[in-house]
C-alpha cells in the first residue's frame, strides 16, 4: 500500500538549504540529549517556481508535537535560546552580506553553523503554536522570533551568495549544487554538469536526489501526492481570516523578490507565505492572501498594522489562482472567490 504525502508548503530552497533542511534535526543542545525527528519530508523542484516540500499524513504535526513537548522543558528551551543567539551573532553578518566566506573552510564552517540555527530557529518559531507552554515561554519566542524574523527572509539567498562567491563561473547554477559535491573539490565542469541536471528539475527523498519522471519516481518510491485542486474544478476556497475586510482585485502571485515588481497599487498580493523583503509590494497591494501560516505570521501581523484584509492558512491560494485572476477577498469570513479568471 502506498504512502499518501501532503504539500505543506513550498520555498526557494537551494540545494544546500534541502540538504541543510534534512540534516539540522540531527543536532542538539550539548547539555540535552535531544533530537527531534522530524520523519522523512519529500521535496520535489519541477524545473521552475518553488520547490514544494511534502509529509505523510499528520507528519508535520508529530513534528511540531515534539518540538512542543521538548520546548516545555524550561531549561531544555533556555539553553537552546542562548545557543540560537549566540549563533545569531555569529551567522547575522552573513545574511546580511556584510561578511562572506573566502575559501571552502569557511563555507564548511559556515553550513555547520547554519544547521545550529535551523535547529534553534524551530524550536523558537513553533513554541509559540504550541498550546500548554507556560506563558512566559511563549511569549520569550514570541520576542525572539520578532528580532530575528529578518534573518528567516534572508535564508534562501544565503548560500547562493556565498556559493557565487567561491564559484562565479557557475552564475545562478549555484542554487542547485549539493554540499557534498562542493565540499568533495568537484571541478567547476563537474559541478556544472551537476547543476543542469538538477535545474531541469529533481525529487529529493531519504538523502537521495532522482532525476527523471516524477511519477516513475513516486511510484518506485511507492508514494502517493495528495490529489491536486486545479483552477478549473474550484471557484472559491477559505482560510482564516486575520484581518477584516472585503476588496477586490487582480491577484499577482508572489513567490521571491524577483516577482515584487509585478505588484501595483490595489492588486491582491498572493504568496506561500510572505517575507519582511516583501513589505514595498504590501504596502502597494490591497490583500493578502498565503497557502501557510497563521494569526500571528509575517501577512497576519503587516495586515494589521496597515489596516489590510488578510486571509492566511488556506493551503491552496497558489496552486488555485494565477496573475491576473480577479477575486474577492472577504477576510470578514476567511473566503476567497474567483470572479474571473485569467485570459
Amino acid at each position: 500500500m502506498s504512502i499518501k504525502y501532503i504539500k505543506e508548503f513550498a520555498r526557494n530552497y537551494s540545494m544546500f538549504q534541502i540538504v541543510a533542511f534534512t540534516e539540522f534535526n540531527q543536532r542538539s543542545t550539548p547539555e540535552f540529549n535531544v533530537v527531534v525527528d522530524v520523519g522523512q519530508p519529500l521535496l520535489i523542484y519541477s524545473g521552475e517556481g518553488l520547490t514544494q516540500i511534502y509529509y505523510p499524513e499528520g507528519g508535520l504535526g508529530k513534528i511540531f508535537a515534539q518540538f512542543g513537548a521538548v520546548a516545555a522543558n524550561v531549561d531544555y528551551f533556555n539553553g537552546v535560546v542562548s545557543r540560537f543567539l549566540a549563533v545569531v551573532d555569529e551567522i547575522k553578518p552573513f545574511f546580511e552580506r556584510i561578511k562572506s566566506v573566502k575559501n571552502i573552510d569557511e563555507l564548511k564552517h559556515l553550513y555547520e553553523l547554519y544547521l545550529d540555527y535551523l535547529y534553534g530557529e524551530s524550536v523558537v518559531w513553533v513554541a509559540p503554536l504550541i498550546d500548554n507552554l507556560p506563558p512566559e515561554t511563549k511569549a520569550k519566542a514570541l520576542i525572539i522570533r520578532e528580532e530575528t524574523q529578518h534573518l528567516t527572509s534572508l535564508r534562501d539567498e544565503l548560500f547562493d551568495f556565498n556559493l557565487s562567491k567561491l564559484f562565479p563561473k557557475l552564475k545562478e547554477l549555484t542554487h542547485f549544487i549539493t554540499p557534498s559535491s562542493v565540499f568533495s573539490g568537484r571541478s567547476n565542469q563537474e559541478l556544472i554538469a551537476e547543476a543542469n541536471k538538477h535545474q531541469s528539475g529533481f525529487i529529493y527523498f531519504g538523502d537521495r536526489i532522482f532525476i527523471g519522471s516524477q511519477n516513475e519516481i513516486l511510484s518506485k518510491l511507492n508514494i502517493e501526492l495528495e490529489n491536486s485542486l486545479t483552477s478549473e474544478k474550484i471557484d472559491a476556497f477559505s482560510g482564516q481570516a486575520a484581518s477584516p475586510g472585503i476588496v477586490e482585485g487582480s491577484v499577482k502571485i508572489i513567490y521571491t523578490n524577483n516577482d515584487l515588481p509585478k505588484v501595483t497599487v490595489g492588486d491582491i498580493l498572493v504568496s506561500p507565505m510572505t517575507r519582511p523583503d516583501f513589505l514595498s509590494a504590501m504596502k502597494l497591494a490591497a490583500a493578502f492572501v498565503t497557502d501557510e501560516g497563521g494569526i500571528t505570521c509575517h501577512a497576519a501581523i503587516v495586515s494589521r498594522e496597515f489596516s489590510k484584509p488578510c486571509i492566511v492558512g488556506t493551503k491552496v491560494a497558489t496552486q488555485v489562482l494565477r496573475d491576473g485572476d480577479w477575486v474577492r477577498v472577504d477576510a470578514d469570513n476567511g473566503q476567497v472567490n474567483i470572479l474571473k479568471k485569467a485570459a
